[in-house]
């Protein structure tokens, strides 16, 4: 798959969020709403292509002591950007 720029990309390499579906955003309850917007513009690894157009990225928050809560995406080529390769050095 590629991103937004024609960069190759693969799992564990490191993307920024250029776009979010609004049609996602209408359909999410009002608590998730706000850790689904802070994705947009923040950095993710690449952690599966569940689809052949679509990588799948997850932002993780702590709700409380012990208490995990997590948001995902599925994000075509235009919604997304290279910003590191996996490995690679900073």
């Amino acid at each position: 798959m590629k991103d937004l720029h024609g960069n190759e990309v693969a799992i564990g390499d490191i993307v920024r969020v250029l776009e979010i579906y609004q049609g996602l955003l209408d359909m999410l309850p009002v608590d998730e709403l706000p850790h689904t917007l802070a994705m947009l513009n923040s950095e993710y690894p690449i952690e599966d292509f569940p689809e052949e157009d679509k990588a799948s990225v997850t932002n993780w928050w702590e709700e409380g002591p012990g208490q995990w809560a997590c948001s995902g995406l599925y994000l075509h080529a235009h919604e997304f950007e290279l910003v590191k390769k996996a490995g690679s050095a900073d």
